[in-house]
């Protein structure tokens, strides 16, 4: 009786050494993909906040609460916002955040009314 493996058999176990190698391969790297779109996401999402932030801190008579659209591009993502008088104390602000694929929206209310009251 001869010792060893015959050529059927390492064909086939090399296949399934190769299949399992490749189901690895294919999992990393679909990681890899949502890793990055996890980071630009939250990159996306800390531009907005700081947005968020600033437009509500300026003074009602700030330029950039001029009525109309505006547009800034900061480390390959743009910001875009549009401001709309909604009478005499409320303002919308809508906001936008754009970098590679992704786009985030918020929408914002400003109240001259609540600001004049706040200590």
């Amino acid at each position: 009786m001869n010792k060893g493996f015959t050529l059927i058999e390492t064909v086939a176990a090399f296949s399934l050494l190769l299949l399992a190698v490749l189901s690895s391969t294919r999992i990393l790297v679909s990681a890899l993909a949502w890793t990055r779109q996890a980071r630009e996401r939250f990159r996306l999402v800390e531009k907005l906040d700081y947005y968020k932030s600033y437009l509500s801190s300026l003074p009602p008579a700030a330029a950039e609460l001029a009525a109309g659209a505006h547009a800034r591009c900061e480390e390959g993502v743009r910001v875009e916002w549009r401001v709309e008088a909604l009478g005499a104390f409320l303002q919308r602000v809508r906001l936008a955040v754009v970098g590679g694929r992704l786009r985030l929206r918020l929408v914002l209310y400003r109240s001259r009314f609540i600001q004049a009251v706040r200590p």
